[in-house]
C-alpha cells in the first residue's frame, strides 16, 4: 500500500483548456508511449501553473521547455518557469505510485521538483509535495517535503534574487563622467 506523508496537498479539477492543450501536444508525437508521456507532463505543468497562480506566484509558461514542440519531442521535460527564479520540474505520477520518475535531463538547472498525481479519467490532479533537488531517477514519494513549505522556499529564493540584484546595483558606478580631450 502506498503511504504518502501526512501533510496538506492541493487537489482540484484539471481545466478543460489544459486538457485540450495536453491532447493537442500529445497528438503531435510519433509513438503512443511518447504521446502518453507528453499528455501527462503537460497536465502536470498546467496544474502546477494553476496552483502557483492561486497562491500569487508569477510564472512564464511560454518560456518553459515543456511548451516547446521541438523540446518535448526530443526530451522528457515537464518544466515551468517561475519568473525571476528559475524552472520547477512538474513530474506526473499515477495513483498508487511509490516513486516519482525524474529523467536525467531534468535533474539539473531546476529550482525544485513537484510530484503531481494525475487522474485523467476523473479530470483531477493533486500536488503531493516537492523537493529542492534530486540525485536519482526514481524518488520515493514518501521523501517529498510538505507542499506548504513550497511558498516559504520560493520566498527565500526571491529574497536571494532581490539581494543579489541590489548587490549588483551597489557595485556598479551610478554616474560615470567621461571627459573628452579637445583635439587641437
Amino acid at each position: 500500500m502506498n503511504k504518502v506523508n501526512n501533510f496538506h496537498t492541493f487537489t482540484s479539477p484539471i481545466s478543460t483548456a489544459a486538457m485540450k492543450l495536453a491532447q493537442k501536444l500529445s497528438q503531435q508525437q510519433l509513438t503512443p508511449e511518447k504521446s502518453q508521456q507528453v499528455y501527462l507532463n503537460s497536465l502536470a505543468v498546467w496544474f502546477v501553473k494553476y496552483y502557483l497562480d492561486c497562491i500569487g506566484v508569477e510564472t512564464d509558461i511560454e518560456q518553459s521547455d515543456s511548451m516547446n514542440p521541438a523540446q518535448i519531442m526530443l526530451t522528457d521535460v515537464a518544466d515551468l518557469v517561475v519568473k525571476n527564479l528559475g524552472k520547477l520540474e512538474c513530474r506526473p505520477v499515477l495513483e498508487n505510485a511509490q516513486f516519482m520518475y525524474i529523467p536525467t535531463e531534468a535533474q539539473s538547472e531546476r529550482i525544485g521538483y513537484l510530484a503531481v498525481q494525475i487522474n485523467a479519467l476523473l479530470g483531477k490532479a493533486k500536488i503531493l509535495g516537492f523537493l529542492k533537488e534530486v540525485s536519482t531517477d526514481n524518488l520515493p514519494i514518501n521523501e517529498l517535503q510538505p507542499l506548504e513549505n513550497l511558498l516559504e522556499y520560493l520566498d527565500s529564493l526571491e529574497l536571494k534574487h532581490i539581494n543579489s540584484h541590489k548587490l549588483q546595483e551597489a557595485t556598479l558606478p551610478k554616474n560615470t563622467i567621461i571627459k573628452f580631450k579637445k583635439m587641437a
